[in-house]
């Protein structure tokens, strides 16, 4: 695991650890790529909902799309956005 690895292994460089250190990396390893991947499902995954109105649905992707490991281009986000808006008028 990562801190068997990065932290208790012997040969690495770097022998001395903070307790800061480790759970900055723990962090980093753990917390921050499964946030970036939720954030991906949710982009991927939002739903357009007239109640909340045009401008909730584009800050909402916007929103997903800062906290993407890769933030999305300009042509995906408005492809997104317009696909979203075009499905809520086809179903309402």
């Amino acid at each position: 695991n990562w801190f068997r690895r990065h932290v208790l292994h012997t040969n690495w460089d770097k022998q001395d650890w903070t307790f800061k250190e480790v759970l900055i990396g723990l962090y980093n390893r753990f917390v921050n790529m499964a946030t970036m991947q939720e954030a991906c499902e949710a982009f991927r995954t939002a739903v357009y909902d007239a109640r909340t109105g045009v401008q909730t649905f584009y800050e909402e992707l916007i929103g997903h799309a800062q906290n993407m490991a890769v933030y999305s281009d300009k042509f995906t986000i408005w492809e997104t956005f317009l696909e979203g808006i075009l499905a809520e008028q086809n179903t309402g």
